[in-house]
């Protein structure tokens, strides 16, 4: 029970932490993806976005609590707990207003939360304590293959995918995009953390000694960093719904393919297990990717006004004399 309830206050000081970047956005100038450096000069300098960064780093520290003993798929499973407590604060902190789609999303995506609950609640048996246990050792093709596609898929994402989106017709994005890109940044952020529990408790030099901390710093520094952008430009809940489940996601199969977290081991639960996670992926996809266009920004646009040419006037022609009779 005590994880569960660390797990779960995790999710409520993530979220803080989420509320005050959204917030301090206000303050800020708008920032893009695609100059990092003047968007962390920016964040540098802001004090309430130091404060927000310290809360999830507070956080952090909670969640690695929860998971030190119990599967990191318990942070997956009580975010059902964070998703309502999100649309609570959006809808009522925020004024946010969602479409019918994204509400259809939102409802799938906490029965796909609802059926992983059940299955780590039911399907894990009892679980050791990660300090205690010795430190994950992967080959280097399986770290590389765990970490550098999460890196450069968001720099992929915003710096050549999205770029094609740009011009002077192009349909404003909504959150899913900076969801996706910080889910996967801060998800990896997060399995960096789980892996660095056994060497804090044991042997903390030689963690001095693994790319971990390194990849925490970076990918979860870059994370945030989109983040706060995306939060600054879209809504709160559409942001942080994608980029928790993303990231969530993506520190369950991380873990599992680095250090060898286990699954349910019976049939049935492994089954709810991987049809709740493919289930909450589809509802990932479910979300619309641009704003809705109302009124005249549908059509398309006016025709140029036409000038019309001066008229050219000519002197009137003088009337022939009549002819004389004879």
């Amino acid at each position: 029970m005590q994880p569960v309830l660390l797990a779960c206050a995790a999710h409520l000081i993530y979220l803080t932490g989420f509320v005050i970047f959204k917030t301090t956005g206000a303050s800020l100038p708008p920032l893009t993806a695609r100059r990092p450096f003047h968007a962390t000069m920016k964040l540098a300098t802001s004090g309430s976005w130091l404060i927000g960064l310290t809360t999830v780093m507070s956080g952090t520290v909670v969640a690695a609590s929860a998971v030190n003993t119990a599967p990191v798929s318990i942070m997956l499973a009580t975010y059902l707990f964070g998703l309502l407590l999100l649309i609570v604060v959006g809808a009522y902190g925020f004024k946010e207003r969602l479409a019918r789609r994204e509400v259809n999303a939102l409802i799938l995506l906490a029965g796909a939360l609802v059926l992983i609950a059940v299955s780590v609640f039911y399907g894990y048996g009892s679980f050791p304590s990660r300090s205690q246990a010795g430190p994950p050792d992967p080959s280097p093709w399986t770290f590389a293959a765990a970490t550098v596609p999460s890196l450069l898929f968001p720099i992929w994402l915003f710096c050549v995918r999205e770029r094609k989106a740009e011009g002077r017709h192009a349909r404003r994005l909504t959150g899913v995009a900076y969801g996706i890109g910080a889910g996967v940044l801060l998800g990896t952020a997060e399995t960096m953390g789980v892996a660095m529990i056994p060497y804090i408790t044991g042997a903390p030099r030689d963690l001095l000694f693994t790319p971990y901390p390194a990849l925490f710093v970076l990918a979860g520094g870059l994370g945030l960093g989109l983040l706060h952008i995306g939060l600054q430009q879209r809504r709160l809940i559409l942001v942080c719904a994608v980029m928790n489940i993303v990231g969530k996601i993506q520190l369950v199969c991380g873990a599992a393919l680095l250090f060898g977290e286990p699954w349910p081991s019976e049939p049935l639960w492994l089954a709810l297990e991987l049809a709740g996670v493919f289930l909450a992926l589809y509802a990932v996809l479910l979300f619309p990717r641009y704003e809705r266009v109302t009124g005249t920004l549908a059509a398309e646009p006016p025709a140029p006004v036409r000038v019309p040419r001066p008229e050219h006037r000519t002197a009137p022609r003088m009337a022939a004399p009549p002819r004389a009779h004879l």
